[in-house]
C-alpha cells in the first residue's frame, strides 16, 4: 500500500513493515514529508519494522541525518513505544567504507526503543526485519 509518493521519496507499507526508498536525486523536504506521513501511518497502525533503502543515493546527508536522530527517532519512541526496527540498506561501497570506519558492531544501534542494522542487500534486512536473520535483536 503506497502510503506517500514523490520524485524523490516513496513510502510503502507491506507485511507488517514500512518501505522507504530514496531515489536517485533525494529532496529533504520530500524525505522529511515523507517520513511525518510514515510515522503518522505507523502510529496509526502500529507498525514497529522499517526498511530504509538508501542504495540510489548512497548515504543520507548530514543534515538529513542529523534530521532522523533529533526529529524522527525521538518521535517514534514517544509514540510506537518500545522495539521498533530499523533496517537501513546502502549501496556496497558506502557499506564497507563503515564497516572500514566503525567495523560491523558499529553499524547497529542498540536501545530499548530503537533498534538499527545497517546492511548493503535488500533481501538481508528484510530477512533481518522478519527475524530471520542470526543477528536479530
Amino acid at each position: 500500500m503506497e502510503i506517500y509518493k514523490s520524485e524523490s521519496f516513496m513510502v510503502q507499507h507491506s507485511e507488517e513493515q514500512l518501505l522507504l526508498r530514496c531515489k536517485k536525486s533525494l529532496h529533504s523536504e520530500e524525505f522529511r514529508a515523507g517520513l511525518t506521513k510514515a510515522l503518522q501511518y505507523a502510529r496509526e497502525h502500529q507498525i514497529k519494522k522499517w526498511l530504509l533503502d538508501l542504495r540510489e543515493i548512497g548515504k543520507l546527508s548530514e543534515a538529513d541525518e542529523t534530521w532522523v536522530q533529533v526529529q524522527l527517532f525521538p518521535q517514534i519512541m514517544i509514540h510506537l513505544g518500545m522495539k521498533n526496527y530499523v533496517a537501513v540498506v546502502m549501496d556496497e561501497r558506502c557499506y564497507a567504507n563503515m564497516v572500514d570506519e566503525s567495523g560491523l558492531l558499529g553499524l547497529k544501534s542498540y536501545n530499548s526503543f530503537i533498534i538499527i542494522n545497517t546492511f548493503y542487500q535488500l533481501e538481508e534486512a528484510a530477512s533481518w526485519l522478519e527475524g530471520k536473520h542470526p543477528n536479530y535483536v
